[in-house]
This record gives C-alpha cells, sequence and structure tokens, in this order.
C-alpha cells in the first residue's frame, strides 16, 4: 500500500474530485463509494486520502519484471523442447511451470499472471485452461535463479529447443 502520508496539490485534489464526479454519474451503483472519496478530498481530510489508493500496489521495478520474462521464457524453451521430445507426454507431466508462491512471491505471481492471461502470452505454459492458476504453494523463486544460470549458459548452444540432458541439468539445478 502506499505511504499514508499522501499530499497532493490542490489542483491534484482537483482533478481527482471531477473525476470522481465523472464516476459517480458513469456508474450509479458505484456512486456511493466515488461520492464517499470526493468528498474526502473536497473537504481536505487527509486522513482518509489513503483509502482513495487503497487498491494501487507498489511498483514492480524492470529487474523484477525482467527477472519474471526470463523464467518465463525459460520454461517455455523447456515446454516446447519437451513438446518435441515426448509424444507420449509423460515427460510433460515432470517438466512444467510451477508458478510462483502466492504468499512469499506474491509480486512476481502477479505478475506472471498478469503476462500470461491479461496480455495472452506464452499460453504454452496454462496447466488448467478454465483457471490459469500460477501459485506453486511454496518458494520457486530461488531455484528459479538457479535454474536461470543453467539456462542462459545452455542458450547460446541451441536455438529455442534443448535436448533432454540439458532439460534435466537445467531441472536439477
Amino acid at each position: 500500500m502506499p505511504n499514508s502520508n499522501i499530499e497532493m496539490t490542490d489542483i491534484e485534489r482537483l482533478s481527482l474530485i471531477n473525476q470522481f464526479l465523472i464516476l459517480e454519474k458513469l456508474y450509479p451503483e458505484e456512486a456511493d463509494y466515488y461520492e464517499k472519496n470526493r468528498i474526502a478530498l473536497e473537504q481536505g481530510y487527509k486522513a482518509h486520502y489513503k483509502t482513495i489508493f487503497e487498491h494501487l500496489w507498489e511498483e514492480m521495478s524492470e529487474e523484477s519484471t525482467k527477472e519474471v520474462l526470463d523464467i518465463l521464457e525459460m520454461h517455455r524453451a523447456i515446454t516446447w523442447s519437451v513438446s518435441d521430445l515426448d509424444k507420449t507426454n509423460k515427460l510433460k507431466s515432470k517438466y512444467f511451470f510451477r508458478g510462483f508462491d502466492g504468499n512469499e512471491e506474491s509480486e512476481q505471481l502477479s505478475y506472471c499472471h498478469y503476462f500470461i492471461v491479461n496480455l495472452e502470452r506464452y499460453q504454452e505454459l496454462v496447466q488448467n485452461q478454465e483457471y490459469p492458476d500460477f501459485n506453486s504453494h511454496c518458494n520457486m523463486l530461488q531455484k528459479y535463479r538457479r535454474m536461470l544460470s543453467v539456462w542462459k549458459e545452455e542458450k547460446e548452444q541451441y536455438e529455442l529447443r534443448l535436448t533432454l540432458d540439458q532439460i534435466k541439468m537445467i531441472w536439477s539445478a
């Protein structure tokens, strides 16, 4: 949650007040929520400003998003390679993307979900098409980081397809 000591200029307050007025008219079923926020801004009740921003998450660094994308790219290469190597689908049950821990790696989990589900990218990593859930229920980030270091070395030796030995080496990191 953003800093609870929120400072706004009069122009910022006026802009938000006008936006809440518009939202009150556009969405009458939620008008009460918008009205309460508008009144807090109009009356200058700074203690209530934080409720206006309560749904805003902390920003995720570019470095962290890049790390998640690298992890997804690595799993994509593994998934494609397993599909090529294993026509009986026996390997798919072992070498699949497990996601991130919802409690300890929620930032990564949320970005992963956004990238795959909302942006409709890397669909081959989705196990359950009806309800894509990337919660591993255990910490995975340290394992993925070890896997990434091996994958980045192996990446130079192949063109988007890995051998079974390479997959095993990455997976066991």
